[in-house]
């Protein structure tokens, strides 16, 4: 105990240094901080996007899905996927159960024929995944209020540039059937959405589920969406559901959003990349920084450390000694930069600052940071354990000093 109050009370003997080294630690430790905290908001924000407007949490597909090339269209989609529904939304924490059907066809105005890429949806169980394609109210609520006879689409932003076409014209879409055969029909345009990306954009129609069984004269479905309360169920309603299906004898195999969802794991892997180097390289500044100030310090006490030797201090008393300097500023630095973090934090986040939309993305996201206690604990430890071994190498050198030479040190 006595050694320890020693390394505490000896951080304030050059009480400029310290500081100079706590700064470099809390503002280094503090900046690391806030770029994960950011880092988590974009994984989460995406995670959350992708799986409420594309993925949902679960999805099943016919077990032949993934193994065989289909030949023709929903060649192995669901076709009960009626009664797997009602089985499906009868679990506890289970919100909607969806059916989608993707198709592509040539979509003309009369003088411009397009290639597009579509998808059938249910409107009245999308919107309450929360992320429906940037719908505006207005068309999303024609899509709800549609008489039968009244065949709609809505087309990306670009797409309806290009075609030229506003709410209210008719354009035919011709694509090939479940059996192989053309079918065409003509569509009532009732407005526009947005995309993740302006190549999105030029090419996306969104046409009820119907009007798109109509088209591919099929009663199939593609998939089914499983979305959940709480994302961090969806490892165990994977078995669940996987389990529950099984027993009823359904071909289908069940799959996790983050095995259908290509680009959450390109960006993931991209910011674990950048902020696992800002990391490492914050981290050699705390260190270095850190070893600077105790190796001054035994500098500055050489005279000291020979006396303490010659009254019969040990040398592992001695090592102890300036280990604990740099764990306590390590423990300082690392608390400091909490406090820092998370005050920054609380202001950035109340800043409302908007960044310029990524290369090949039409919209800017907010600047916001994602606080988690779990790695602010992480870093403080990690933190801590840096400083410590830093002071280590220069609080060897200290113990193999001679006491002759360190008495008659100048």
């Amino acid at each position: 105990m006595t050694f320890v109050k020693i390394g505490f009370r000896n951080l304030f003997r050059q009480k400029r240094r310290t500081a100079i080294s706590l700064t470099v630690i809390t503002f280094g430790i503090g900046c690391l901080l806030l770029t994960l905290g950011h880092s988590f908001y974009i994984d989460w924000g995406l995670m959350e996007m992708t799986i409420h407007s594309e993925t949902g949490h679960l999805q099943v597909f016919h077990q032949d899905y993934f193994d065989k090339d289909e030949e023709t269209a929903l060649q192995f989609g669901l076709e009960n996927y009626e009664k797997i529904r009602d089985d499906l939304i009868r679990l506890p924490d289970v919100s909607v159960v969806l059916g989608r059907i993707d198709l592509m066809g040539l979509l003309s105005n009369g003088d411009k024929s397009v290639a597009c890429i579509g998808q059938g949806i249910e409107p009245d169980l999308e919107k309450r995944l929360r992320g429906l394609f940037r719908m505006s109210a207005e068309t999303y609520d024609v899509f709800l209020t549609q008489k039968d006879e009244d065949e709609v689409i809505a087309l990306g932003h670009k797409l309806a540039e290009s075609l030229n076409v506003r709410e209210g014209d008719y354009l035919t879409l011709m694509t090939t059937t479940a059996a192989g055969a053309l079918n065409a029909l003509d569509l009532k345009v009732i407005g526009t959405f947005g995309g993740m990306s302006p190549e999105y954009e030029e090419r996306a129609i969104l046409l009820p589920l119907k009007t798109a069984q109509m088209l591919l004269d099929t009663k199939k479905v593609k998939n089914l969406l499983v979305t959940l309360d709480d994302t961090r169920k969806t490892d165990i309603y994977y078995t669940r559901v996987s389990q529950l299906l099984q027993q009823q004898g359904y071909p289908v195999i069940v799959k996790k959003w983050h095995e259908r969802a290509a680009y959450y794991k390109q960006v993931k892997q991209f910011y674990n990349q950048l902020t696992g180097f800002l990391s490492v390289v914050l981290f050699i500044i705390v260190f270095f920084s850190t070893s600077n100030t105790i190796v001054m310090s035994i500098i500055e006490r050489t005279r000291e450390i020979g006396t303490l030797l010659s009254v019969g201090t040990s040398r592992w008393q001695t090592l102890k000694m300036f280990s604990l300097e740099g764990l306590f500023i390590g423990l300082i630095g690392g608390l400091l930069s909490l406090l820092f973090a998370y005050s920054m934090s609380l202001l950035i986040n109340g800043a409302n600052i908007v960044l310029p939309p990524p290369p090949g993305l039409t919209d800017g996201y907010p600047l916001l940071i994602r606080n988690g206690w779990d790695f602010y604990g992480k870093i403080f430890f990690v933190t801590a354990a840096v400083t410590c071994l830093s002071s280590l190498f220069p609080a060897l050198r200290a113990t193999r000093l001679k006491i002759v030479d360190a008495l008659g040190h100048i």
